[in-house]
């Protein structure tokens, strides 16, 4: 009996139903519907496993955005890292264009006093040789200004490239990483060369006052050697030394204070430096006669001329036509009585016409 009673429960188990009765409020008899035990445990069972379904899809979600989170933290922090970085090396660019914009100035303005001193050394150096030799360096430098294409220290029509062009190709160049060793090397570079560049504008700086200095100078020799007589102030022969003799026509003893130039009538005679004529005309024994003052304490004294062709305050040069040869005063031929006085007193003119 024990038995059957165990094999009826699981039957009547079995056969357990749920049974939903419904009223309606119209008066209608109620209404009943008997869902079985079994059905209900199996919805509960599929309600129990959509709802874990959804858990664990709620969960790997979350889990997803979580890792998508990181990422977009991840991400947004690169691309802030990268924006520094780049805002860096716009820095580091506009700081190496402004050392390349020193470094093109200084150079601009160290090939300008380059220039500056090689035009004035030149210029020195035309100065100390003449007139004639700084008449051909200008014509000289104007020929080279006129042609334009060659520039100082490179062949003729050898291209340079300006520092303007240079700059416009920093500036336009894209952005490069670099490390902070590399930067580091080229910012020392750069400012190695700016200190250079500064200490070779002041060492060009401290010549050209050199130079200037020098030039003062050149211009004082000059001055001194154009205004120095020098050669012969006519064409012919001497017939008579400085020094003692027997004058020719008064027939006494008698220092010569020059020497006598025989000539033909009317040879030109010519100014043995730069002056100022200070005589001009009629002067006793010497007939015709011009003097000329050189400066520096320095005359030069020209008689017995046919006539005179400058007057008194006239300024002359080295070489220029003052008179012409002839035999005035006490003569006895045609010739230059040529003098050269220092502070006012005769000396031999002879070392003064080599």
């Amino acid at each position: 009996m024990q038995q059957r009673f165990i094999r009826r429960v699981p039957a009547r188990k079995r056969q357990g139903s749920l049974t939903v009765i419904a009223i309606p409020s119209s008066g209608e008899p109620p209404r009943s519907v008997g869902i079985p035990t079994q059905m209900l445990a199996i919805c509960a069972a599929a309600l129990i496993g959509v709802i874990g379904i959804f858990v664990i899809s709620y969960l790997n979600m979350s889990r997803g955005i979580a890792t998508l989170n990181e990422a977009k933290m991840d991400s947004d922090n690169a691309i802030e890292q990268l924006l520094s970085e780049n805002q860096t090396l716009k820095l580091e660019k506009q700081e190496r264009l402004a050392k390349m914009q020193e470094l093109a100035s200084k150079t601009q303005m160290l090939e300008a006093t380059v220039s500056r001193i090689a035009d004035e050394k030149a210029e020195i150096w035309a100065i100390v040789k003449g007139s004639d030799a700084a008449q051909k360096n200008a014509s000289s430098s104007n020929a080279v200004s006129s042609r334009g294409g060659a520039s100082r220290g490179g062949a003729p029509g050898a291209e340079r490239e300006s520092p303007e062009a240079v700059l416009d190709a920093v500036a336009n160049a894209p952005a490069v990483d670099v490390s902070a060793d590399a930067f580091d090397g080229e910012q020392y570079l750069v400012e190695t060369m700016a200190e250079e560049l500064e200490m070779l504008l002041v060492a060009t700086s401290a010549m050209q006052k050199d130079l200037s200095d020098l030039r003062v100078s050149a211009e004082t020799y000059r001055s001194k050697l154009d205004h120095t007589p020098s050669g012969w102030p006519v064409n012919g022969r001497i017939t008579s030394a400085y020094g003692n003799r027997r004058h020719p026509i008064l027939r006494i003893t008698r220092f010569h204070e020059g020497v006598d130039i025989a000539a033909t009538h009317g040879t030109p005679v010519v100014a043995a430096a730069d002056g100022v004529v200070v005589l001009s005309g009629w002067s006793g024994g010497y007939g015709n006669a011009v003097e000329i003052s050189h400066g520096f304490n320095c005359s030069t004294f020209y008689a017995h001329n046919s006539r005179n062709v400058v007057k008194v305050g006239q300024k002359v040069k080295k070489g220029q036509i003052i008179a012409y040869v002839g035999s005035t005063g006490l003569s006895t031929g045609p010739h230059c009585h040529y003098e050269v006085r220092i502070g006012g007193r005769h000396v031999d003119p002879a070392p003064y016409m080599k």
